[in-house]
């Protein structure tokens, strides 16, 4: 009897809860869209928020979805550091959603000893929203980073799904000159 009863409430349950908003399909991002809002912690654990649709400089967001991902996302910070200190905020995301949560604490510690000081303010972690953000992003490729530029209003400039390269790079790199403009 109890056992037919909590098979019945599982399967009221299931019926009466929605999909959740993770597993919810999602078109993917394009040029020319508002990003959406977003918010995480960093490495050190200070709490990061984009809301809204206005930003002092434009945004670079590096996602990596994995241990592989993230050596390309490093790439492509490291160069945008170099060339743009100052002038674009650069951030790096790193979902750790799949990481079992008995391990979270001990790759948090691994990834900000292996960064510099000056970069883990600008590293965000995200525990949630995995599978969202590999729709939004199209994501085809753990192995790599995917690379989203915003102008001061919050709209995409500028996507790349493909694995770092000196002539991406390149295209990424004459397309922020544009952007840093001062708004009239």
């Amino acid at each position: 009897r109890f056992s037919i009863s909590v098979a019945l409430a599982i399967g009221l349950l299931a019926s009466a809860v929605p999909v959740s908003f993770a597993q919810s399909v999602t078109a993917p991002l394009r040029v020319g869209a508002v990003f959406p809002e977003y918010s995480g912690r960093t490495v050190t654990d200070r709490p990061f928020s984009l809301r809204g649709s206005s930003t002092d400089k434009p945004m670079v967001l590096v996602f990596s979805f994995s241990r592989t991902a993230g050596k390309d996302a490093r790439l492509w910070n490291e160069h945008l550091a170099k060339d743009f200190p100052t002038t674009i905020s650069a951030y790096g995301v790193i979902q750790l959603e799949s990481a079992p949560k008995i391990f979270r604490r001990l790759a948090i510690s691994g990834i900000k000893s292996s960064m510099p000081v000056s970069v883990q303010d600008r590293t965000i972690v995200l525990y949630r929203d995995q599978q969202l953000w590999k729709q939004r992003l199209a994501v085809k490729d753990e192995g790599r980073a995917y690379v989203v530029v915003l102008d001061r209003s919050g709209i995409i400039r500028w996507m790349n799904s493909g694995a770092f390269s000196e002539v991406t790079y390149g295209r990424l790199k004459s397309a922020l000159p544009a952007l840093q403009q001062p708004r009239p």
